[in-house]
């Protein structure tokens, strides 16, 4: 149906997001939960007295998402919608869900999109999924990515903050690998010198930290930065697995194998820390560290010889 607008408004209409919900939907029996993240509005009020709509660059280029036109679209569809309540936030996270239900779009109902018609049947369809709507409130409109975003800029803007944020940070995020890899350099550092308290927090969130990793970008080895903290805390065994995991899910580095000879020499089995030495120089005959520690352990095995 067109939606009755003022003229006075210039709202966006989302053709491709529309398609794109109407053809999953339909795949899926015309039941669905679609949740979206993005910069836009889902209040049709910030849509009076816009110009045309501003373009960002950046590398690509992209447009202000009307949320609202989509819940609008869900709505006929005999769905509902779940907005973010704060208009002043950079990202936007709606929830639509669509209950395979009859469409109301036909002419015989016009009246129901008039007014605060959407806002009616969305609150009656609401009704009957108090679980979903209480999890939406806890985890968007009570605390959004978007607020989660604001804190993490103010903690880098203090330059170097302490251990307990960046922990209490992680732990906002559900220990998070990107804020995890952001901050993996403060944290190695400091952790050897932290209480035990922290330490040991930080050694059940790593975990986690791998978890909710995403092998996307293949410059991110995050299975090393945990071995490196592992490594940090004197915990060989662990440092060793992730260290393991680096080498078959990003590949072989020297750095890596010199690290496993460590954490071997460190649990006592010098025959496999000479084996990573090895391996290391192989794969860079220059690194030094590599060189003293093979010369260091073969002279141990020789003497216990």
């Amino acid at each position: 149906h067109p939606c009755l607008l003022s003229a006075t408004l210039n709202p966006i209409i989302e053709k491709g997001a529309i398609r794109a919900i109407r053809r999953l939907s339909d795949c899926a029996g015309g039941r669905a939960i679609i949740i979206s993240g993005d910069k836009g509005n889902s209040n049709p009020e910030l849509f009076r007295g816009l110009k045309d709509p501003h373009i960002a660059l950046h590398g690509s280029f992209s447009m202000m998402v009307n949320y609202h036109a989509i819940g609008c679209y869900v709505t006929s569809r005999g769905g509902f919608s779940l907005y973010n309540t704060q208009d002043d936030s950079s990202l936007q996270v709606s929830c639509f869900v669509l209950l395979g239900e009859n469409d109301v779009s036909d002419d015989s109902n016009v009246n129901l999109f008039l007014g605060n018609g959407f806002s009616s049947m969305d609150r009656e369809r609401k009704c009957q999924f108090p679980v979903l709507c209480q999890a939406y409130h806890e985890s968007i409109n009570s605390f959004s990515p978007n607020d989660f975003f604001v804190m993490q800029g103010c903690l880098q803007e203090e330059g170097k903050p302490s251990l307990k944020s960046v922990v209490s940070l992680l732990k906002l995020s559900d220990w998070d690998s990107d804020v995890f890899f952001k901050y993996r350099n403060l944290i190695i550092s400091q952790v050897p010198e932290t209480t035990v308290k922290v330490r040991n927090d930080l050694c059940r969130g790593m975990p986690r930290v791998w978890d909710n990793y995403f092998m996307l970008d293949g410059s991110k080895d995050i299975a090393f930065e945990i071995g490196r903290f592992y490594y940090g805390v004197q915990r060989y065994s662990d440092a060793l697995a992730y260290y393991e995991i680096s080498t078959e899910t990003v590949g072989q580095h020297h750095v890596t194998f010199h690290n496993m000879g460590l954490c071997h020499y460190y649990l006592r089995n010098k025959d496999n820390a000479l084996f990573y030495f090895e391996l290391s120089l192989e794969m860079n005959k220059s690194c030094e560290k590599a060189l003293m520690w093979l010369d260091k352990v073969s002279k141990e095995i020789a003497s216990v010889d």
